[in-house]
């Protein structure tokens, strides 16, 4: 079996980190799996740093012809079998790339919960016949179906974690003042992330908390209006921006709560990493996140886009340090049981082998 997983993405994001966990484990098991995407990309500097087979080619933009020029003749040059298309621009290249080549068998990623023939291209690209969808969850599942997809073309596969990364995870240096009580989200500074929400959530956390510190994980094209909306609500000197951090889980120890605000979100693996450090949960009741967190359980879901709502939640897990070690507990075993990397590589290779076996 001769497998390419394709991702068109530049920076380092949750998809690309399950595409480096599905490649690590198809590579140890003897498959030929190639991961192709950007030379000058994140996930090809940790694929080059792992001793990964790695491929580079560059996606300028969606379509981008040379691009669709070269993995096409590599497909047909190599006779590979699976095609994993992980990226919006990755999906668009990796079908033009092969079409017509009937030996390849095509796999689409989808990571995010909104609706995705919202143009011309985008029908095209989405109601091709003979693609197989990986919906990250049962919500993106349900998307996609209602969108005029064939039930049997998609499949619910979690993303996972590696838990052997939570082994001994050292504090990084403090970023917050002694007797802070330090609540932090993870994620790309991107719309839908909600960030705008946690940052009005702030000055009523402040009127119930006074000693509270926001730390917010992550870089992207927002984060100047988010670093102007703090200045604006006169909270500047309580929210610490890290931007990126290689460090992530280092820095992820000094939470108190981890709070995640997202109003659009497929799964939320920033999640995953805050339960399996034993973190209590605040979150949104968006997307496939209430299929991670269980209300009452593992965290607190409260609504999206409301400020006051995410405020209140923080403020009793703040409040009650015993009720967040409970959930902290129970969040740790439900990644254990459900959302690890090896259970979600292990399903992906199911799926490859399904596709194999039906086209004998």
């Amino acid at each position: 079996m001769k497998i390419v997983q394709l991702d068109s993405h530049v920076s380092w994001r949750g998809g690309e980190q399950q595409v480096f966990y599905l490649s690590q484990y198809l590579h140890a098991r003897g498959y030929d799996c190639v991961i192709a995407c950007p030379p000058h990309s994140a996930l090809y500097q940790r694929a080059q740093e792992a001793g990964l087979p790695i491929r580079a080619l560059p996606m300028r933009y969606e379509g981008d012809v040379m691009a669709v020029w070269q993995l096409r003749n590599y497909l047909r040059r190599e006779q590979v079998d699976i095609l994993h298309m992980h990226a919006p621009h990755a999906h668009t290249v990796g079908l033009l790339a092969s079409l017509r080549l009937s030996n390849v068998h095509q796999v689409v990623s989808r990571r995010v919960d909104f609706q995705p023939m919202r143009n011309v291209v985008s029908r095209w690209k989405y109601l091709r016949p003979a693609v197989h969808y990986v919906a990250v969850s049962e919500a993106v599942k349900r998307i996609l179906v209602d969108s005029g997809i064939a039930l049997c073309r998609v499949q619910t596969i979690h993303s996972g974690i590696d838990l052997q990364r939570f082994d001994d995870v050292a504090l990084a240096p403090a970023l917050c003042p002694a007797g802070t009580r330090v609540v932090g989200t993870v994620g790309h500074l991107a719309g839908h992330k909600g960030h705008r929400y946690l940052l009005d959530a702030v000055p009523h956390l402040l009127q119930l908390e006074p000693h509270v510190r926001i730390v917010i994980v992550g870089d992207g094209k927002l984060r100047g209006a988010l670093e102007a909306q703090a200045a604006s609500l006169g909270i500047a000197e309580r929210v610490c921006f890290t931007g990126f951090r290689r460090d992530v889980l280092a820095v992820m120890q000094q939470f108190e709560v981890f709070v995640f605000s997202s109003y659009l979100e497929g799964l939320g693996t920033a999640v995953l990493d805050a339960m399996a450090l034993r973190k209590p949960v605040v979150a949104t009741q968006a997307g496939g996140i209430p299929e991670v967190v269980q209300d009452g359980v593992t965290g607190l879901l409260v609504p999206p886009r409301e400020p006051q709502a995410l405020a209140q939640a923080v403020h009793r897990l703040l409040c009650h340090p015993e009720l967040g070690q409970r959930f902290g507990d129970a969040g740790r075993k439900r990644v254990e049981q459900y959302f690890t990397a090896q259970q979600m590589a292990a399903q992906t290779l199911q799926l490859y082998r399904r596709l194999l076996t039906h086209d004998r």
